[in-house]
């Protein structure tokens, strides 16, 4: 049996996320290695081809790593303790990060703020502001193209918000964790989001400014922050979204599957309450 064979056999009763993570772990890791049996490297030889890795990634690797070893009955206590320390070097850098969110916002203050967007007839930041809050997306996916026909959402590598009389689908295609987390379709069907998509519309089919949501795509962050409450941005809603509900666990899931996040990584890195 090969290893990625023992890999997914040993992952086949996990969730599908949880197998496709593994696949493709376990396939970055691999070409790292020069495309040889990952339990062929010793641990240092792991460790050196991942130290380009950003930390969340170096963990990723790090745990496929140590399950092959585990598989095969083989030494991981180098591995095993080198993630014991970026743990903690993860649980610091998220700590400092939070100690500049002092003084955000509360929740019930950015949805007051995305309904007066939506009384003052500020239709992108409403829309912007309304995606954030109900579907907890990233800049990147606030990037769309509005369709008025289903049939046109031919391209599998942007965004869409496809508008017919009764709904909106909000497809995204173009997000951080797509690997993973695949395609991602989204039903609207809410009055204001649909009214405001209207005249969003009709300002674009005039070419007028009130129909552009993201000026330039190079600027895409600050574009975003601009539409949100104080200018805080995306991270910051986020992080606010979480602690009003980080004692629903239900809730904390929906949130990472429709973000595409883990929920322990949800939980470790977007709570205010880890300082």
């Amino acid at each position: 049996m090969s290893e990625i064979e023992k890999l997914m056999k040993y992952a086949e009763d996990k969730s599908v996320a949880t197998q496709k993570s593994y696949n493709q772990l376990y396939r970055r890791l691999r070409a790292l290695l020069g495309n040889r049996d990952i339990v062929s490297a010793s641990e240092k030889m792991v460790l050196k081809v991942i130290q380009s890795e950003n930390i969340n990634s170096k963990q990723g690797l790090i745990n496929i790593a140590i399950l092959l070893r585990k598989l095969d009955n083989m030494p991981k206590k180098l591995l095993e303790d080198t993630r014991e320390a970026n743990k903690k070097l993860l649980q610091t850098h998220v700590k400092e990060k939070n100690a500049d969110l002092t003084d955000l916002p509360s929740y019930e203050d950015i949805t007051e703020y995305t309904e007066e967007l939506y009384t003052n007839g500020e239709y992108t930041s409403f829309i912007i502001n309304y995606l954030m809050l109900n579907f907890f997306v990233r800049n990147k996916d606030l990037n769309f193209t509005v369709v008025k026909r289903k049939k046109d959402m031919t391209d599998d590598t942007i965004n869409y918000m496809w508008l017919s009389p009764n709904k909106a689908i909000y497809r995204r295609n173009d997000y951080k964790t797509k690997d993973t987390y695949k395609t991602k379709e989204h039903t609207i069907t809410d009055p204001k989001f649909l009214l405001a998509m209207k005249r969003v519309q009709k300002c674009q089919e005039s070419e007028l400014e009130c129909g552009t949501f993201i000026p330039n795509e190079n600027q895409i962050g600050y574009y975003i922050k601009k539409a949100t409450l104080k200018n805080i941005g995306e991270t910051a809603y986020l992080k606010i979204i979480m602690n009003h509900f980080k004692t629903d666990l239900q809730k904390v899931k929906q949130i990472g599957e429709s973000r595409g996040t883990a929920t322990d990584t949800l939980i470790e890195s977007y709570d205010l309450d880890n300082k």
